[in-house]
């Protein structure tokens, strides 16, 4: 048996969003043996006060590990990106890392430490204000000018909304920004004097947890800088904290960064 079967493991990878986690994904993607998701089902995710889906989920993995069906992964089949993942899955004759990258695993390190103590959890952080302004722009709602035009007539006829945002970071009632059924409830929310300030709190949150995290968990729960994924020396220090040995890795080539849709 290789060293590479020796040594299997479960990686978790977290980070605010906007923050690289999706070069992540294709990073521990690539090892070989490996498969990594992204948000795999986030339809069922809460940032707080329900671990069970994510529990579900590392339970499944630990289960493919040992050789199980790895058909039985519960996935959000809404989202292309999981169901690829998926479909790669079931074509892989053996898997030896596999993982999933989100933000809203941060609350539930605990609780999934307890069933797959040999997991490895990976936080990604990027500069507070490039998160910021990357996120008040993925949070836009976009159209053509057509259609924005078409869109502002039909509200002011039927006197609804004319929406031209999401803000998963504070509740509301729908009347400024839209409501999103999915991804409101994977985010925390603050009390705030903008949709831009509520961002920014929820970035302080998460990595003031995550700093507490890794110290509460050393070896086990470590921040990266959103750098270390360009470049090959930072990668093999992500791969080298997952456990892969030296000799086993497989560093990208050309990431490019924050290229999530």
């Amino acid at each position: 048996m290789s060293p590479r079967h020796q040594h299997k493991r479960i990686v978790i990878g977290l980070g605010s969003g906007r923050s690289g986690t999706a070069s992540l994904t294709a990073l521990i993607d690539r090892q070989r043996g490996g498969i990594c998701f992204h948000e795999m089902n986030p339809s069922c995710a809460v940032f707080s006060g329900n671990p069970q889906p994510q529990v579900n989920g590392v339970r499944e993995f630990l289960e493919i590990l040992r050789g199980g069906d790895k058909a039985r992964v519960s996935i959000d089949y809404s989202r292309p990106s999981s169901v690829k993942t998926y479909q790669k899955l079931q074509t892989m004759q053996e898997v030896c890392l596999i993982g999933d990258i989100a933000y809203y695993y941060l609350n539930y390190v605990g609780d999934l430490l307890q069933i797959a103590p040999e997991s490895r959890f990976v936080c990604i952080k990027r500069d507070r204000n490039q998160t910021v302004a990357s996120w008040m722009k993925k949070s836009s709602i976009k159209r053509w000018r057509s259609l924005w035009i078409a869109d502002k007539l039909k509200s002011l006829l039927t006197r609804t909304p004319f929406h031209t945002a999401y803000n998963y970071w504070q509740e509301h009632d729908g009347s400024v920004w839209k409501k999103d059924p999915v991804w409101d409830s994977s985010f925390p929310k603050f009390e705030a004097s903008s949709r831009e300030a509520a961002i920014g709190m929820y970035w302080d949150y998460y990595y003031l947890e995550a700093d507490r995290l890794q110290r509460e968990y050393p070896g086990k729960f470590r921040i990266f800088d959103v750098t270390d994924l360009s470049t090959r020396v930072g990668q093999r220090e992500i791969l080298s904290f997952v456990g892969l040995p030296e000799d086993e890795m497989v560093c990208n080539k050309g990431v490019h960064l924050h290229k999530s849709s």
